[in-house]
């Protein structure tokens, strides 16, 4: 790979201080490839604007993870192999690791993100018009609730299943979601629409499908015309219906389920210039999945720092990589 310019000293000596570490180590698989993966990683770091390597977080790793999925390869037409993507990702495994061995970085940031390189099925999603008709067509505030769960909060399916009247704390405007994936537990701010359409089914709705005379012995949030928990598949069947009923080809096209109205949640979350740990966060992922979470505003940056690229590197030769 040709030498990609670097005008941060700091950056220069961190370099050469890994390039010494693993002919140090004596990697015999690619060594020699590793500081060249780095150089090229900290020329992307310039180019956004980042002037220290405790700057990075994960959301600079995944940038960069997109941006090398969309460059160009030097040898030959197209973009660079799922091997040579992998050997990247790699060398800044083993670059960020002999930081935090050295004490100059506390965290890794390189180990936060699961990319998943190669065929993967695209998660389809939901517009923002596509959603206000999947709302307009709702029958009932139940049906409004499982949408405001859904999107709003970007429930998982089995979280909705599981949700309890006691998960919901109408007065701090928060939803909890005690055991989700891996047994974690979260917290979820609740937005004033969301909060409205929870509180009118809870109070006004949810009472009137226990019998005359029944008590209320089911803790679900969701339940039944007859007073039981509702299952995850009625919920994406009740989804199903009110898409449906939309009447848009396009919507009923998409295959949407209540997991997709989850990473709809995710994705305009981030095309409105939410952090990806905030909405790492409130999905309770231990780890970022870029296959399925994607931003516009994140695709045009890549743009401009592969235009970066090419410039940098027409004024040098060719490219083994």
């Amino acid at each position: 790979m040709k030498s990609l310019p670097i005008h941060s000293s700091y950056f220069e000596q961190l370099l050469r201080e890994f390039d010494k570490e693993i002919k140090t180590k004596e990697y015999s698989n690619g060594s020699s490839m590793y500081p060249r993966c780095v150089r090229e990683f900290l020329f992307f770091l310039e180019n956004i604007g980042l002037s220290s390597i405790k700057e990075v977080k994960a959301t600079e790793i995944i940038a960069y993870y997109e941006y090398l999925r969309e460059r160009p390869n030097q040898r030959k037409e197209g973009g660079l192999s799922d091997s040579m993507i992998r050997h990247h990702l790699f060398s800044l495994r083993l670059f960020f690791d002999y930081l935090l061995e050295t004490g100059q970085i506390e965290n890794s940031p390189a180990r936060l993100p699961k990319f998943q390189i190669g065929k993967y099925k695209e998660r389809n999603i939901c517009s923002i018009e596509e959603m206000r008709q999947i709302y307009e067509v709702c029958e009932t505030k139940r049906d409004r609730a499982l949408i405001s769960i859904a999107y709003g909060c970007g429930l998982r399916r089995s979280e909705i299943e599981k949700l309890n009247t006691s998960d919901v704390l109408m007065h701090k405007g928060i939803l909890v979601v005690r055991e989700g994936k891996g047994g974690k537990y979260r917290t979820i701010p609740l937005s004033n629409n969301s909060l409205k359409d929870l509180k009118e089914y809870i109070i006004y709705e949810r009472p009137k499908y226990f019998s005359s005379g029944q008590f209320e012995q089911s803790q679900a949030f969701f339940i039944s015309n007859k007073g039981l928990r509702i299952q995850g598949d009625d919920h994406n069947q009740r989804l199903k219906y009110l898409i449906e009923k939309t009447q848009n080809p396009e919507l009923l096209g998409k295959e949407i389920t209540l997991h997709c109205l989850r990473h709809s949640f995710a994705t305009h979350l981030l095309d409105n210039g939410a952090s990806i740990e905030f909405v790492q966060k409130l999905l309770g992922h231990s780890e970022i999945d870029t296959a399925h979470i994607y931003s516009k505003k994140r695709k045009q940056r890549l743009a401009l720092m592969n235009q970066a690229y090419s410039i940098a590197q027409n004024n040098g030769t060719s490219s083994n990589t």
